[in-house]
This record gives C-alpha cells, structure tokens and sequence, in this order.
C-alpha cells in the first residue's frame, strides 16, 4: 500500500469521523481496546506478534526502520494514520508509569500509552514489500509495539499475515522440502495463524513465537523457495464445514495419526486417527530406574507409593498407545492422553516398554500393511526363528528377517530388533530399569510434515495431502472470513 499523504489523511479522516469510526488521539495512559475498533487500511489480517514477554521481557527496545516510521493506530483488521509524526529513523520504547513510552533519538517523548493505545510504529516504506523493520538487532516486516508487564517491556512484531506466514514456513518445515509439501505447509501455517487471533491476548498479542504456536523468526527466515509456496497459496485457508479448521501438524508420525480427543479434549471431525502410509521412521528410546518412575508420580500428585511395575494397559487400533498404568506399593495410577509423553519424557504415541535393553536395527524394519504373516520351519516359541515370508495383499510372497519385522495389531507392537518373537508384549515391567523405544514425534494429531514431504515426492499436490491429513476438508480463501 502507498503512504498516505497528508490531504489523503485529513479527508480519511474526516470520512472515519462521519462513520464513527475514527481513533481518539488519546491522552497518555488511555486505555481503548484497539481489538474493539473497526479501522480498515487494505483488504489484509495483521497478527500481534509476541517476541519477548514474561520472563523474558525487557527494559528496552531499539526500534529502526531506514525509511522512517508511520504512527498509526491499528488492530487485526488493519491500521490507520495518526496526526503524530516524526523525522527519526531510530526510536527507543521505554515503560514509563506503567505505559510503553516511545522516545526519539534526541530523547523527546513523542507517545505514551503506545501498547494500551493500539499504537504501531510501521515502517513509512511506499512499498510493503519494502517495510522492514530492526527490534533490538533483528529484522521483522511490517511494524512494532508494546505492551507493559510488572514494569517491562512485552515486544510485540506487528505484521501482515501473508508476512507472517513467510516467517513461519521454513522454520516449520525445511526450506528445501518439494514445492507441493510446502504450499502445504503455508496453508496450514496461514489457517493456524487466522484461528489464532487473540490466544495470547493477557499479553497483548495474538501468537508466540515457539513451538506452542508456531515458530515464527522474522525477516532471517524467508527463502526463495518457501516464499514461492506462499505467494502461489497466497490466501488459500484450509475450510470444514464452512469454517477455518485447526491445522494442528508436526514432525513424524511414527505411522499413525490421532483422532485429536485421543491427545486433548475436544473431537474435531477432520482430525481422525488412521494408519499414515507416507510415514518416516524416526526412533528414539529412553530408559528409566523405578525410583525415578515413583518421584515422577509424586511430583504429579499420585500417592501410589513405591513404583513396582509400569505396563502399557491399553492401545489405539493403529498400534498408538492410548493407556499407561503404574503399579505402586499403595495404589496405581493411569495416565493417558497428552500426559503419557510428559510423564515418561517420550517424542510420541508410538512406543514399546521392555525390561531389556532395546537395539535398534541399523538396516532399518519393514512395514507390512495389508498382509499375512507365516512363519516357516518352526512353531511360534521357536526361539531361533531367522526368517519370515509376508505374503502381501496381491498373493505374493518375500522372505523377511524376523528381527526386521514390524508389525502392529492393536495390542502388541514388533519395534526394535531384539527378539525373533512376533514383538515385544505389553505384559508389565518390574525390573530395577524400564526400557522405553518407539518412532515419531509429535503430538499425533493432523499432518506429520515429514509424511507431507514423502507424498509430494510421490507427485500428490497440496490439497491432496491436506485432504489425506484433514478428511473432509476443502481450501478456501480467507478473504470470505476477513
């Protein structure tokens, strides 16, 4: 969008005024809701960025732009100019009585009341592919503010979403995936972006910049070939039923998906668990002592005494486990959901317990799907079992080493080698060390990425991927939710 010039302003708003529309230039310290003022600068969602806050904010903030800097008033909906100007190209954002205070390179307070006002300081380039700007040393798009906690400053990254979606994209995915997973990639990042509206508001902004929204790094994170999956899906949201979904994704599956109330509360329809075909094997294994299993319980409030044994009780269709129970010399304790992987410290739903040591295959495992499995020359207790035939949904038959074999039933998982049985059960634990190994990581629910890139690779496209990630989904334009 071009700058606007100063008869433009008066006549904007003039028009604003008319309407009711307009910002009240504020006295320092006003408390207006910028959330509640329907301003409107261009057809474009902007997202309040939260770059430091809590623990980590700050005294100070050093904000740049080398063309100089608008104050506007603005909110998700856009922003518009105020009557406050200045020459400088260098401002500091300091608290002051309680508010974020804006000074100019000669020390003269030019705002107060910046954060609690829905003041911006956007960078006055003509071009908005030109409107950068520096917060204390690192480069972001668009503009800056704050907002004051305990006395310190909360950063906050102002920023037009499909700007925000090039920040996203290659630290979410890796900037060399094929095309086709990260158009993906951008659909969801933009989907989850636009839902995301005010999570964060007892801050003052929308989303974080971590993993618990989506990793968001600014300007440093573009690259050629995630801004091409952007633009050719500029405004592209992914829809069910008529409204933008919760494009929950992460990093391996560990060959099966959740339904999304399998790991939190709420059952979203087009989140459903179901064996992932496109998967990569991720492995990873961790070991634990019974004492430390017990102060885990005490530490969450489980007065089950001494752990004595710890079984996986209970497991989704896929082969996810879906129960974990620990036997104490006082009680038991079950845990399912997403605290399964915070009590045990695991990367995902897909793991075995045994009381020996897992070793993992260098060779790598076999996935049967669609198959029988017959053992040849000896009877299922046959301890020297080596090889396997799988005969496979089309009647043809290979021989498999037994010790490659996975296979999952719903109650039993074949993982590491490590036996020549069909798997390790899930009979309960009790030795002095409980050895945990599974694939994937991540919470389970919507698109693993790494499945995402194997399908591409396949030569599905965007939408087709999507679609197999998020049933029942279409893509939309968000310009029909704005």
């Amino acid at each position: 969008m071009k700058r606007l010039t100063k008869t433009i302003c008066i006549v904007l708003a003039l028009c604003l005024m008319a309407a009711g529309l307009v910002f009240a230039e504020g006295e320092e310290g006003e408390t207006e809701d910028p959330a509640s003022q329907a301003v409107r600068s261009d057809d474009s969602t902007y997202l309040w960025i939260g770059l430091q806050y809590g623990s980590s904010a700050v005294d100070k903030i050093t904000v740049r732009s080398a063309d100089g800097f608008l104050i506007v008033k603005g909110n998700n909906k856009g922003w518009t100019e105020t009557d406050i100007k200045t020459s400088s190209t260098t401002l500091t954002i300091v608290p002051s009585g309680g508010q974020a205070t804006v000074v100019d390179e000669n020390g003269e307070t030019i705002l107060g009341g910046m954060g609690n006002g829905g003041y911006i300081l956007l960078s006055a380039a003509e071009d908005p592919e030109d409107r950068l700007i520096t917060i204390n040393g690192s480069r972001y798009r668009d503009g800056a503010t704050a907002t004051v906690t305990g006395g310190r400053l909360n950063v906050i990254n102002v920023i037009e979403l499909e700007h925000y979606v090039r920040g996203v994209v290659a630290n979410e995915m890796g900037y060399t995936y094929p095309l086709e997973a990260l158009k993906a990639q951008a659909i969801a990042a933009r989907s989850y972006g636009f839902k995301s509206i005010n999570k964060h508001k007892n801050y003052g902004f929308d989303l974080c910049t971590t993993q618990d929204c989506q990793v968001y790094r600014g300007y440093v994170s573009e690259h050629d070939s995630t801004d091409l999956a952007c633009s050719q899906t500029e405004g592209q949201v992914l829809t069910y039923d008529g409204k933008i979904v919760e494009t929950y994704y992460y990093a391996y599956s560990g060959g099966a998906t959740l339904n999304s109330e399998d790991v939190w509360m709420n059952a979203l329809d087009y989140c459903r668990g179901k064996v992932d075909e496109y998967y990569s094997d991720y492995r990873w294994a961790v070991h634990y002592t019974m004492d430390e299993l017990t102060q885990e319980m005490v530490n969450r409030g489980k007065n089950i005494g001494e752990v004595q044994s710890v079984q996986i009780t209970k497991r989704h269709s896929t082969g996810a486990v879906a129960e974990v129970t620990f036997v104490g010399t006082k009680g038991s304790a079950t845990v399912t959901k997403s605290t399964i992987l915070s009590a045990l410290g695991l990367k995902s739903f897909m793991f075995a317990i045994n009381d020996e040591q897992f070793v993992w295959n260098k060779d790598g495992m076999a996935t049967v799907t669609d198959a029988s499995v017959s053992v040849i020359g000896a009877s299922e207790q046959d301890d020297n079992v080596k090889d396997v035939y799988v005969i496979g949904a089309d009647g043809g038959v290979s021989s498999v080493s037994a010790s490659d074999l996975r296979i999952s039933n719903g109650t039993m998982v074949s993982m590491p080698q490590g036996t020549v049985s069909a798997g390790w059960t899930d009979d309960p634990v009790s030795s002095d060390v409980v050895y945990i190994a599974g694939s994937g990581w991540g919470h389970g629910v919507g698109m693993p990425q790494t499945s995402a890139r194997n399908m591409a690779d396949l030569g599905f496209n965007c939408e087709q991927i999507l679609k197999y990630y998020y049933e029942g989904t279409e893509i939309g334009n968000i310009a029909d939710f704005q």
